[in-house]
């Protein structure tokens, strides 16, 4: 369990280095955990972040989210967080 914290503490702090549109993205996924691949790319569109997908690609290359089945989740470690203590 340590181990988790300490793991979901490294991800929260390379979240905060974030620029604008990652933030944005990282912000989206942290309220609402997984969503479907279409409908974040319309949705993140929506709120005015230019290519989603390149976006959604950093943050995964970061290990902030992970690519599931014709979705995208907050990484694991995050969401564990999160539930486990709350927002």
């Amino acid at each position: 369990m340590e181990e988790d914290l300490l793991r979901a503490s490294e991800l929260f702090e390379r979240a905060r280095r974030l620029d604008k549109e990652q933030r944005m993205v990282f912000d989206y996924f942290y309220k609402n955990v997984s969503v479907g691949d279409l409908r974040a790319l319309m949705e993140l569109e929506k709120l005015g972040v230019r290519d989603p997908q390149a976006r959604i690609d950093e943050l995964v290359e970061m290990g902030l989210l992970e690519k599931g089945m014709d979705c995208y989740n907050l990484a694991k470690p995050l969401r564990e967080y999160i539930f486990k203590r709350g927002r």
